[in-house]
């Protein structure tokens, strides 16, 4: 794939309808949806973030479209280099919006385990990404604010 990941994955999709600026909905192909469940975000870094209010885990999204989690993701800069995945701040807003993001995903990894599911690695991955970015979030929340929690 070529073009943004999100330029990509909607058209994959059915019933999709913007919701906001980079916020859409739509059937999640993961189960047999006659309502749009499926919640696609398009971060400002170009990485997409999928969550499917019926339970569907990524891995299902994904490999019912035919993709995998590097199709989230813009590709790298030809150097073979991440790309400069935070160019700028983000807003109050879109931190919090992030923040929210990662920490249902755990949430429903949590509950997942709390039910017996067993969690492939590629869940396994993106949990520790979700950790990471939560991370992330504290340490520029922690340095806009001037303090630091070691």
């Amino acid at each position: 794939m070529s073009a943004a990941p999100i330029d990509n994955i909607l058209p994959l999709l059915s019933k999709v309808k913007q919701r906001q600026p980079g916020q859409w909905s739509a059937c999640c192909p993961a189960h047999d949806d006659k309502g749009p469940s499926l919640s696609i975000r398009e971060l400002p870094t170009g990485e997409i973030l999928l969550f499917c209010f019926s339970g569907c885990g990524a891995s299902a999204i994904l490999a019912a479209l035919g993709l995998d989690f590097k199709d989230l993701y813009p590709p790298r800069e030809p150097s073979g280099r991440e790309p400069n995945r935070y160019p700028r701040l983000l807003t109050a807003g879109q931190a919090l919006e992030l923040l929210e993001t990662e920490a249902r995903l755990v949430a429903v990894a949590a509950a997942n385990v709390l039910h017996g599911v067993m969690l492939h690695q590629p869940d396994l991955d993106r949990l520790t990404q979700a950790a990471g970015r939560i991370a992330w979030l504290r340490e520029e929340a922690s340095a806009l604010g001037g303090h630091r929690h070691d």
